[in-house]
């Protein structure tokens, strides 16, 4: 099981990415367990990768992830078909800047309406964006994850092996860059 960190994790699974945009998910689980840190899944129909994040809080956390050595599969996302896949959107500034004016004209009314209307209207939106593999020089939307308190962290000794090399990794990492600590 080879262990990956920050850059070279994130450069291996965008060149995953890159083959096939197509029925990603990110799902992160927002309650720790044992060690701490949060888990994450990264899945695509050609494989599947586990991640540990040591914080879910701050803009850089540290994440140590592998690509699990076992059959792929899809992780459903709580049989919600009003849920889009994850990946990298072409925008359309000026689209963006339309939706938020109406909302902003329409704060009152939708206030009233609750929270699913707004969540409606940005899955509308989103999910007539085909995700594609971005260029330089082009904005994009990326995302959604997936936040859950459900750890998505399999019950069986390989996936316990897998999480506890990923938080060693993780600690090593925060000793070396905040010495202080630990």
């Amino acid at each position: 099981m080879e262990i990956l960190e920050e850059k070279s994790l994130a450069k291996q699974i965008f060149k995953t990415y890159s083959t096939n945009p197509k029925n990603w998910n990110f799902i992160i689980s927002t309650s720790s367990i044992r060690d701490g840190f949060y888990d994450a899944t990264v899945t695509s129909p050609q494989e599947s990768w586990r991640l540990k994040i040591d914080s879910i809080y701050k803009p850089s956390p540290i994440i140590s992830g592998t690509r699990l050595d076992i059959d792929t599969k899809i992780i459903e996302r709580d049989a919600n078909n009003n849920l889009i896949p994850f990946g990298y959107r072409k925008i359309d500034p000026p689209v963006f800047i339309n939706i938020f004016k109406k909302l902003s004209e329409e704060q009152e009314s939708i206030a009233r309406k609750n929270n699913d209307y707004l969540n409606q209207e940005l899955n509308t939106l989103l999910n007539s964006m085909e995700p594609t593999v971005p260029t330089l020089g082009t904005d994009y939307l990326y995302g959604p994850f997936l936040y859950t308190n459900k750890n998505i962290a399999g019950k069986s000794r390989y996936d316990d092996v897998v999480s506890e090399k990923l938080s060693q990794s993780i600690r090593r990492k925060i000793k070396e860059r905040y010495p202080g600590y630990g």
